[in-house]
């Protein structure tokens, strides 16, 4: 073992009584540590599931208990398809885009689990491969394991967890999202797209990544050099929500069916995402929280063009403007937490500010694990802000 630091898989692989290590994690430690996270996680949510239930009266008695509100909505996209028409209360489940409930396929339709459990075991796969992700984005060759379990933490033990637990899209979108960064920022031009097409295809602000992709393929290159490869990459990035556009057309006869009924659901048209981050601070409680929150990504994306990552703070910005602009007339952000918070780019910034300042890791784990546990209390209680 090396004097320089913690033992590490490999040596500990090389040791007295050594047990063997697959060569994968030994060349990519990410891995093991990304799983170690993962059960972690997984433990903290049963756990703090099971306190609710015996002290807070709430009903969690296994893994279908989690799944609530959208996560209903996916399973009927998995279940009957999407609708031909809005329903009698004027909703549909048009905005749930097809990339996580295909995920729960497997789940549901070869292992033959029930359709909501399905979906809840589909987001917490969904979670190991964000929280693997989000080490290699962040990573440097420098690291320690120290680092990368810290790095993790971020997303294993997120403020909004709830949502990566119980049946939601919020980490796959993160963990595709994370690969394409990953993935362009090591010229593989056709992965990134294809991971690219594939978040489109999971959630709406998705297509946005092909304005990262462009600004770091031409980082590397310039116009006169851009190459086929670039150019295929770069097309197939919006694929994902092109095709779900013609299926919509083709389906309900209204392309931006998705767009259409949201805004029907929220009770708004498209609002100025300004005016509409100003109401919400203007009001008290949640919705400022929630506007605070929103101001806070905005200004990561400022810091990360100071940073020289225009391609992360580029899409942090657009997303959380396109978000805002579909928010609620009264400034009720509903699901804005949960949308910044589940963004590789805002961790991104929290894991190099935190890398800055060491001493604040206690400040923001109490806040992290605190909200958490909050959350989940919350989950089971019936309260629509959680949504």
């Amino acid at each position: 073992m090396s004097r320089a630091g913690p033992a590490s898989v490999a040596d500990i692989a090389d040791g007295p009584g050594a047990w063997k290590v697959p060569p994968i994690i030994r060349r990519n430690p990410e891995i093991w540590v990304a799983i170690v996270l993962w059960l972690a996680s997984n433990v903290f949510v049963t756990g703090m599931a099971r306190f609710a239930t015996w002290e807070g009266g709430t009903s969690y008695h296994s893994a279908v208990d989690l799944c609530h509100w959208d996560c209903g909505w996916y399973a009927s996209v998995l279940e009957n398809g999407y609708d031909h028409a809005a329903r009698s209360d004027g909703t549909a489940n048009w905005p749930f885009h097809p990339g996580f409930p295909l995920t729960a396929y497997p789940f549901h339709s070869w292992l033959k689990l029930p359709l909501l459990t399905s979906m809840v075991y589909a987001s917490k796969a969904a979670l190991l491969f964000a929280i693997y992700g989000f080490i290699l984005l962040v990573g440097q060759p420098l690291d320690s394991t120290a680092d990368h379990f810290r790095a993790g933490s971020l997303v294993a033990f997120n403020p909004y967890l709830i949502y990566a637990h119980a049946g939601y899209a919020e980490p796959l979108y993160f963990a595709l999202a994370a690969f394409a960064f990953v993935l362009a920022g090591r010229r593989k031009w056709i992965a990134s797209g294809i991971a690219g097409a594939l978040l489109s295809l999971t959630r709406v602000v998705g297509f946005l990544f092909a304005l990262s992709y462009a600004i770091m393929s031409l980082r590397e290159s310039g116009w006169r050099k851009y190459s086929l490869t670039k150019l295929i990459g770069l097309l197939l990035c919006p694929l994902g929500t092109a095709l779900f556009m013609l299926y919509l057309h083709h389906h309900t006869g209204d392309a931006l069916a998705q767009v259409h009924v949201h805004l029907a659901w929220v009770g708004t048209s498209l609002v100025n995402p300004l005016h509409a981050l100003w109401t919400a601070l203007a009001l008290h409680h949640w919705p400022r929280i929630w506007g605070a929150i929103a101001l806070a990504g905005l200004a990561a994306s400022a810091w990360l063009f100071k940073l020289q990552k225009p391609e992360l703070g580029t899409y942090l910005a657009l997303s959380i403007l396109v978000a805002l602009s579909g928010g609620s007339p009264n400034g009720g952000l509903y699901g804005m937490a949960r949308y910044v918070w589940w963004q590789p780019p805002f961790l991104y910034t929290i894991n190099y500010a935190l890398k800055r300042y060491p001493a604040a890791w206690p400040i923001y784990t109490a806040f992290s694990s605190g909200m958490a546990s909050f959350m989940i209390w919350e989950w089971f209680s019936g309260h629509n802000f959680v949504v």
